[in-house]
């Protein structure tokens, strides 16, 4: 029900998804982890949730009949548990006042003079634990692998991941966000890049876009540094599985303690707001693992003339996914690509798509595949649910221009 308040200032809340979050700092911590083995150490990777692990329909004990080795990640969040800077004012809800002033529960997030409202947002400390289960054939492998971590981690000693994560904007809260500046979240071309260049001009934090592969929906993102505290510990390891004269699925265990800050309401101020309509609770069904991706200009080596016109991420929703990324470029990049596939023209000169899965940087051809015709991207994926990919849009501006120059017949 909404409630009339004609008279005070006027907010409207909007709750983020707590879900995303810990998700979110699940696949930086999976990530971590699997960094510390060798590479190809494990042949079964298992991440315990809906999204990450539906394409693996197994019973516990199913999993004993995946190749080995195996790895199992299985989040479990605390609520109760003493946490950094527990009872403050900085992280926890302590009176009702919604002052926008100094000194105040709520942090600077975005603001539009012109158009006369702003967000701001309540900080959260998060705690979350990660059991890590390893599964190996035989009792050599477990010793050996014991004495690998034993002189690789630093077990019971806290240490900070440093990383960036990304609280989750509700679609609700972007659709009032056009309204109230005026700009459509796709223009008339169909490409959310206007839209992003007027959010990211107005937020202290950048904000990321991201595409859904199958289902083809889209997601905003606030993009932080964050570090996350951490402690490995209860290193631990079974004597097997003994079947008849036979034993094995011997396992090795630890856990790993992660604290860090995310977000818990975003407030929307406005006197344009006439009503102001109940908090929704997000309907998430799974914790979705999110990797994000660092994506540093100067590291992607461009040639000069050549600049990043836009960076999105996707999930891959099935085997063999293709995404569609017309949404991500405008009509003149369109007819620039339309242009060199009816003359039979290389588009090397003129754009460059970059895919990194996880951080890391895949092939073209082997990996994924664009498709310029069609404005998608074939991935070549066996399997889908838990890996991030970056999709990175570079363009060659000057050859652009006078490309357009050319099909327009312009001086």
């Amino acid at each position: 029900m909404d409630i009339e308040q004609p008279h005070q200032v006027k907010y409207i809340s909007l709750l983020t998804s707590a879900a995303h979050t810990y998700g979110n700092a699940l696949a930086i911590a999976q990530k971590y982890i699997m960094d510390i083995f060798p590479k190809d150490t494990f042949k079964t990777v298992h991440v315990n949730s809906k999204i990450a692990h539906r394409q693996i329909l197994s019973t516990p004990h199913e999993f004993l009949k995946k190749t080995k080795p195996i790895i199992i990640f299985r989040p479990r969040m605390e609520y109760n548990d003493d946490r950094f800077l527990t009872g403050t004012l900085i992280t926890e809800k302590i009176w009702n006042n919604y002052n926008t002033g100094p000194n105040t529960e709520l942090q600077p997030f975005f603001l539009d003079a012109k158009n006369a409202f702003n967000i701001k947002y309540t900080l959260n400390r998060y705690l979350m634990y990660l059991d890590v289960t390893m599964v190996f054939s035989t009792m050599i492998q477990q010793i050996n692998y014991i004495h690998f971590l034993k002189n690789s981690i630093a077990f019971g000693i806290p240490f900070d991941i440093d990383c960036h994560l990304e609280s989750y904007l509700p679609k609700e809260m972007m659709e009032i966000v056009s309204n109230l500046a005026g700009v459509p979240i796709k223009n008339e071309e169909g490409s959310v890049k206007p839209f992003m260049d007027y959010l990211n001009s107005n937020s202290v934090y950048p904000i990321t876009y991201k595409l859904e592969g199958a289902r083809n929906s889209e997601e905003w993102y606030r993009y932080y540094p964050a570090k996350i505290l951490s402690t490995i510990m209860d290193l631990n390891a079974d004597d097997g599985d003994r079947i008849g004269q036979v034993t094995s699925n011997y396992t090795v265990s630890f856990t790993m303690k992660m604290e860090f800050f995310g977000t818990g309401f975003n407030y929307l101020f406005s006197d344009k707001i006439h009503k102001i309509p109940k908090p929704s609770i997000p309907s998430d069904s799974s914790l979705i693992p999110v990797f994000t991706d660092v994506i540093l200009h100067q590291d992607l080596n461009l040639a000069p003339g050549w600049q990043v016109f836009t960076h999105a991420s996707v999930r891959l929703e099935k085997v063999h996914d293709s995404v569609d990324i017309s949404s991500l470029l405008n009509n003149s990049i369109k007819e620039g690509i339309q242009y060199h596939i009816d003359n039979g023209i290389p588009l090397t000169e003129m754009i460059d798509i970059i895919i990194r899965e996880q951080g890391e940087l895949i092939e073209h051809g082997v990996d994924y595949r664009v498709n310029y015709d069609k404005l998608t991207i074939d991935f070549n994926n066996a399997v889908f649910g838990y890996h991030t990919y970056s999709i990175i849009i570079a363009i060659n501006v000057h050859y652009i221009n006078e490309l357009i120059k050319e099909i327009f017949k312009l001086k």
